[in-house]
């Protein structure tokens, strides 16, 4: 037993390793979005694609640019959430949760009982489902980075797309509660943002679920038929 333990170590050690490495890229792209939105010259740079790609099919010749960020989030939200169900495993990870609620419920237990060695049990279980939690969370966000890359191309487009709205005076547009700017700042941020960020949130979340419920249906009838 005490054998096996440096292997296990070194094991939880690589994958820490390569969390810590993918949520590096993770946050660098993070930055790169930030300096798209601060920087003019960076933010024309990445947007030249979408102007030939996005703007003659969804610019609307810059008359209606709220159906432009709702298609722009609808693009940016599909994409994302498909590219992201493609490489879930929604019954491990069923498994992994209710895994640890269960250890969780076991060392609770042992900390009343001040039960010592089922406290290291369940701490040597913790640290090798965290592992597992580990791996599986970083084939999650293999997709992540090419989708975020896009959505930086979208949203760096976007930007330049409504300064050019607000110079031809049609980011005003009418709504039940009267005219709303879609270019008024809020601490910083441009209201149109908040729409395309509402518009991403509001398609994803039903998509998501949509998929998963499609991926379960489909997994049980195929182990259905095989049995």
């Amino acid at each position: 037993m005490p054998a096996t333990q440096p292997a296990q170590s070194k094991e939880q050690m690589e994958a820490m390793q390569k969390t810590m490495r993918t949520q590096l890229l993770y946050f660098f792209i993070m930055i790169l979005l930030l300096f798209v939105y601060t920087t003019p010259v960076l933010r024309y740079l990445f947007s030249l694609p979408m102007i030939y790609i996005l703007q003659p099919f969804i610019g609307f010749n810059f008359q209606y640019p709220l159906f432009t960020i709702l298609l722009a989030s609808l693009i940016t939200g599909i994409v994302n959430t498909v590219a992201r169900h493609f490489f879930m495993d929604y019954f491990k990870m069923a498994e992994m949760q209710f895994k640890n609620k269960k250890l969780s419920a076991r060392y609770r237990e042992a900390i009343r009982t001040k039960n010592k060695q089922e406290i290291d049990a369940v701490r040597a279980e913790q640290s090798k489902s965290m592992q597992d939690s580990m791996q599986v969370t970083q084939q999650q966000m293999k997709p992540t980075f090419i989708t975020l890359i896009l959505s930086v191309l979208i949203f760096a487009w976007m930007i330049g797309f409504m300064d050019q709205v607000k110079t031809i005076g049609k980011a005003i547009i009418i709504s039940p509660f009267g005219p709303v700017d879609l270019m008024h700042l809020y601490y910083g941020f441009y209201l149109w943002i908040a729409f395309y960020s509402l518009f991403t949130i509001i398609i994803t979340y039903p998509l998501q679920y949509g998929l998963k419920l499609y991926y379960l249906k489909k997994s049980i009838n195929t182990q259905s038929v095989s049995a």
